[in-house]
């Protein structure tokens, strides 16, 4: 979940290298624009024998620098380019596909939502040997 979350920060870095990435509440000197990353509430579900499909759902918050009538315009320009730029992510063990993309505006901030869901494979319970066997026959 880690490496997914860095990965969408890194992305985003790339994608406005003049703009901050914050990933978590910043309560004083946050410098518009900017963004701001969030996990949502994740979630897990098991499939068969020891596979799980794992739920990342993240709110990229934008928060432009206009506060004019121009707001609505950059933030639909930023979030069309969010839609091309955060498809696919790469992180340190693998790559990730995001799902589910959608934008609103609330309150003059973009909210662009992405889920980037994971396929994992538990490792396999240590089993109990057999330590001896003893073999007994005979002739009635």
């Amino acid at each position: 979940m880690q490496d997914i979350k860095n990965a969408l920060i890194k992305k985003l870095s790339l994608f406005t290298p003049e703009y901050p990435v914050y990933d978590e509440a910043v309560e004083q000197g946050m410098k518009q624009p900017c963004f701001f990353v969030l996990l949502l509430e994740s979630s897990q579900v098991r499939g068969v024998n020891r596979r799980y499909q794992r739920f990342n759902p993240f709110d990229v918050h934008y928060f432009p620098q206009c506060k004019s009538a121009a707001l609505r315009e950059e933030c639909e320009l930023v979030a069309e380019k969010l839609y091309s730029e955060l498809e696919y992510l790469s992180g340190n063990s693998s790559i990730y596909r995001g799902t589910g993309m959608r934008h609103e505006i609330v309150d003059g901030v973009l909210h662009f939502f992405v889920g980037y869901n994971v396929h994992l494979i538990r490792d396999k319970a240590p089993e109990i040997k057999m330590q001896t066997m003893k073999q007994g026959g005979g002739i009635k």
